[in-house]
């Protein structure tokens, strides 16, 4: 099952032709979305060939220009094209407001539902359960209300030895116990599930911080992930520039990572002003193994 995540902007801030402002298209068992929808979304998501129309739904970290500014036009588009089907939009208190105000402005009428809900920056939510995954906000520390957002599979079956359980008269609800990977009694013997099943691919995950700095929610939600995407706006030397910008170092995100013991480590949110890339990712590498820094049309499967 696909579980892969296109990095369309890595930029901090100001959307350059090498690097533009935040937004990556999300593709988990066939559904896709987009999450955070800054400056050129769309010309993003048309050279990286994502198919936009069928998007399953948006969500909005918070109401910063370099995350949300091309949302209002991808809309657009979307109904210009004549898209039907309604989409839901996971985002903070202001957003359904500001995109009814601007599309009022333009004269913009959608030609489909657009339904916003408003995610609590206070607190993890479940925004959606589908069968095999789910997608949770994270409360994230940043200088307006904003969250990051979790997308994990749910914990997969264990693979029973039908023939085995069958020749030794087990029961439906023990095979279900082993299914499910517990240790279950059965007639004075208790029935180990490696001994009956073999182990399933571990579930994946994938972490968006979004803007950020280093805090207990995120290292919370973040842990054990396969991926994190982590803000890593400045270097360690301008540390103080960070705190007071409310964004975080590579260290900072690196050492994050690792509390989590996520699995890989991946920078983004770059500012403009540095030039060796490989420079960010060697600070942070002192703290956690495996680093990558993001770029512009990077597809990352998972």
């Amino acid at each position: 099952m696909t579980f892969d995540v296109v990095f369309l902007g890595t930029g901090a801030a100001v959307p350059v032709p090498s690097r533009g402002t935040t937004s990556q298209f999300l593709d988990i068992h066939g559904h896709t979305y987009l999450i955070d929808a800054g400056e050129g979304v769309q010309l993003a998501l048309r050279n990286s060939k994502r198919r936009f129309q069928k998007l399953k739904g948006i969500f909005i970290s918070h109401m910063h220009g370099d995350h949300v500014l091309g949302l209002p036009g991808l809309l657009s588009t979307m109904s210009l094209l004549g898209r039907q089907e309604a989409i839901d939009i996971w985002g903070p208190q202001k957003l359904e407001a500001w995109l009814r105000h601007t599309w009022g402005s333009i004269q913009a009428h959608m030609s489909f539902e657009v339904n916003v809900h408003e995610w609590s920056p206070h607190e993890v939510q479940t925004l959606h359960e589908a069968d095999h995954y789910r997608l949770r906000s994270i409360p994230v520390k940043h200088r307006i209300p904003c969250c990051g957002l979790r997308v994990e599979e749910h914990s997969l079956p264990w693979k029973l030895n039908g023939q085995k359980a069958q020749d030794a008269g087990l029961p439906f609800h023990v095979r279900q116990a082993l299914k499910r990977g517990e240790p279950i009694g059965f007639e004075g013997r208790d029935l180990k599930p490696e001994l009956w099943c073999t182990q399933p691919r571990k579930a994946r995950s994938y972490v968006y911080s979004s803007d950020t700095r280093p805090c207990e929610s995120l290292r919370i939600a973040a842990q054990g992930a396969t991926l994190l995407y982590h803000d890593a706006t400045f270097n360690e030397a301008d540390a103080e520039r960070a705190k007071s910008t409310h964004h975080s170092t590579t260290t900072e995100a690196a050492r994050l990572a690792r509390q989590a013991e996520v699995e890989t480590l991946m920078l983004g949110h770059l500012s403009l002003r540095y030039k060796n890339l490989d420079a960010l990712r060697e600070e942070a590498l002192r703290e956690h193994p495996n680093v990558v820094l993001a770029k512009d049309g990077l597809l990352w499967r998972l």
